[in-house]
């Protein structure tokens, strides 16, 4: 995969970056992310919010007693990104940049364990982290550094402590692909100064089949340092840009599963994060399930992202098909950290300009997960 440009300018015939995701703390407050994990365990309720909009920031508390799910870490992150109510995936083949400012207090320190800040993830509940930027101590000098997390190797790291108590600027770029064709490129600006500008090539960027950003305080408490504290992170002028000729995002729909054909199952009410949604809950039988009538205005391949939640310790796998054509046999829909906290399996399916099916049918007794909507983008690249 070519390496574009950091600034290439952008044009109708020629490739560059483009704007793609631009929130406002201020106007789009939290649904600007597909989801928020604050202290998803409950393990700290009477100081929630733990992430919430501050003027035009985003903020992420930690206090010293929360804990997530798993009890040796905690977290308060934001994943993926929406706009206009509508996910943008991060396909094979891509390259997406992202630029923010961020404000470290001196109060979140490096650890001598993970203490994350920026994950690009491969979505689902339990997969393993792509990318992460972290403060990590070298020895006594704590650091902030980015990885290429399955070979652990080093892009770069700065000093951590002149970064601290004022806000600085991060630039960070990924190619997405196998390796050797991933790449990233990390830069970090202190005003006018680059404090860093480095490239990593022949990596391994993709993972699943999305990739997904997340932003927060993510980190161990078997921290040997005496580090950790209470304390908090601010993020501000989030951009998302993608590499591409293209001007416009491509075409986004969002199909509720409660109004398309239910098949052996039942519409009901209950939440997404801390608000209401309705959906299917197919029965707990072989061949429940839902099918979706879409409309494609022109053929090609599309992205599916079917949305679901399985609250459960079983994998609830389903076939899907396209035009009654089999696009996935037993595609696995694993669990997720509750009802409310909805994920995705995605898929790059081909459709027929006009009308089109698509199934998604329960294979064992126990049925498939709560399924609460389709999107359909289409095309499923614009690189």
């Amino acid at each position: 995969m070519a390496q574009p440009a950091s600034a290439a300018p952008a044009s109708a015939s020629n490739p560059g970056w483009r704007l793609r995701w631009a929130p406002q703390a201020s106007r789009d407050g939290l649904s600007a992310f597909e989801h928020v994990e604050d202290d998803r365990a409950g393990s700290h309720p009477e100081f929630a919010p733990h992430i919430y909009p501050e003027n035009n920031n985003y903020r992420f508390t930690m206090h010293l007693g929360d804990r997530d799910t798993s009890t040796d870490r905690q977290r308060q992150e934001v994943r993926g990104m929406r706009a206009n109510g509508r996910t943008l995936n991060m396909l094979y083949g891509e390259a997406w940049r992202f630029t923010y400012s961020m404000f470290i207090p001196d109060t979140l320190k490096a650890t001598t364990t993970f203490s994350h800040v920026m994950q690009m993830k491969e979505p689902g509940t339990g997969t393993g982290p792509i990318v992460v930027m972290s403060l990590r101590r070298y020895g006594a000098v704590p650091k902030m550094e980015l990885k290429v997390f399955d070979t652990d190797t080093l892009v770069g790291a700065v000093d951590l402590a002149p970064l601290q108590n004022h806000w600085i600027d991060i630039d960070f770029q990924i190619g997405i692909a196998d390796a050797p064709d991933g790449w990233v490129r990390w830069i970090v600006r202190d005003g006018p100064a680059t404090v860093i500008d480095t490239m990593t090539t022949g990596v391994d960027t993709w993972l699943g089949d999305r990739v997904r950003p997340k932003w927060g305080i993510y980190r161990s408490v078997r921290d040997t340092s005496g580090s950790l504290q209470d304390t908090y992170m601010l993020i501000t002028n989030l951009r998302a840009y993608q590499w591409t000729e293209f001007p416009d995002r491509p075409l986004s729909i969002r199909y509720e599963a409660e109004r398309a054909t239910v098949e052996h199952g039942s519409v009901e009410s209950g939440f997404d994060g801390p608000a209401p949604t309705t959906y299917v809950n197919p029965d707990d039988a072989a061949g429940s399930g839902v099918e979706w009538t879409v409309f494609a205005p022109f053929a090609g391949p599309a992205v599916l992202n079917v949305w679901y939640a399985n609250a459960t310790p079983i994998v609830r796998p389903m076939d899907i098909t396209v035009n009654g054509v089999p696009v996935a046999t037993g595609l696995a829909f694993d669990r997720t950290p509750a009802w409310s906290d909805w994920e995705t399996r995605t898929l790059i399916v081909p459709l027929r300009a006009g009308l089109n099916t698509v199934r998604a049918t329960s294979t064992t007794a126990n049925g498939g997960p709560n399924l609460d909507s389709l999107e359909v983008q289409l095309p499923a690249t614009v690189s």
